[in-house]
């Protein structure tokens, strides 16, 4: 049981309220593209801890990881296939949702049809934004298909991997595939990329994953409490953990006369990065372990697997 016995305080650093960043289609058309990249940077930094930006409207940008794989921002019109093609890009990946697309009123068609036109096979293999666990998930099944698909090229031709901004998903697959496939220690690919591209790719999912693996595909969840002592709170929450920083888990009392909320859940073994919202507002306990992540303090949980399961 992880346990604070801390008296609530408010803390020095509160953050906003996160907005839906896919609003109606009439609400983002209203918005001009720098005001779009300015919500975006917004909700990045606040649920990636990050104080990256993303300029929209500067185009397309880029970095070579590696002789065969480029990591980047999205494609936004179709001189941007030309522009890859110039880079010896035979392989465009797309990590993308469709909501992510309609956020920036970007039309897909006319960009495949140019790509098909140059010869450049582009594919699709979604990844929710700002989804740590979703990205652990999909990251075996991403890397694989970007082998796969490399391994049946020349070696003359690139990958280009690209997400939204090109600051998570696409650089957490690049570095996957060199974890995995380049057999690179994990520390030294990070820092290679990070050379060449400043970024924020979250590399205890690519962990996470890695661990996956070797214990031989679906993991079960292992029962992990959390709690803190909220002394006259009426609502206590978390965000993070294995949901992302945009959902909330309902804490409850151990019981009616306590001031103990409790968190009581089945996750995969990992290490989990995390805040408690108290009556609306952040707070990381002091009492429980922290990390600082980029200028924030939050709270982190390693959940271990059972000694007999690997």
């Amino acid at each position: 049981l992880l346990h604070a016995s801390a008296i609530f305080y408010a803390p020095d650093c509160q953050t906003r309220k996160l907005e839906e960043m896919a609003s109606e289609d009439n609400d983002a058309a209203s918005l001009g593209p720098v005001s779009l990249s300015q919500e975006y940077s917004e909700t990045m930094k606040t649920q990636m801890g990050s104080a990256l930006e993303y300029k929209h409207e500067a185009g397309m940008n880029y970095a070579r990881v590696k002789p065969r794989l480029i990591v980047g921002s999205c494609l936004q019109q179709p001189d941007d296939v030309d522009r890859l093609r110039s880079e010896n890009i035979g392989l465009i990946l797309c990590l993308q949702e469709d909501k992510d697309m309609a956020h920036f009123d970007l039309d897909l068609s006319p960009i495949l049809q140019r790509a098909e036109e140059l010869g450049i096979h582009h594919v699709r293999e979604p990844i929710r934004d700002f989804d740590p666990f979703h990205l652990r998930k999909s990251l075996r099944q991403v890397v694989g298909r970007l082998a796969k698909e490399l391994a049946i090229r020349s070696e003359a031709e690139a990958a280009y991997v690209h997400c939204t901004a090109g600051l998570g998903r696409a650089p957490a697959v690049a570095l996957a595939h060199m974890f995995w496939v380049d057999a690179m220690c994990l520390d030294e690919a990070y820092k290679q990329l990070f050379e060449v591209r400043k970024c924020h790719p979250q590399l205890a999912m690519i962990r996470a994953a890695t661990y996956d693996m070797l214990a031989g595909g679906e993991v079960a969840g292992c029962k992990t409490t959390i709690a803190v002592t909220a002394a006259g709170a009426t609502n206590v929450e978390i965000a993070g953990l294995d949901v992302g920083w945009a959902a909330r888990l309902q804490l409850q009392k151990s019981d009616l006369n306590s001031n103990v909320f409790e968190l009581r859940r089945a996750m995969l073994p990992g290490r989990y990065q995390y805040k408690f919202i108290i009556d609306g507002e952040w707070f990381a306990s002091p009492d429980l372990p922290t990390v600082t992540d980029n200028g924030n303090l939050n709270n982190v949980v390693a959940v271990d697997a059972p000694a007999d399961s690997v």
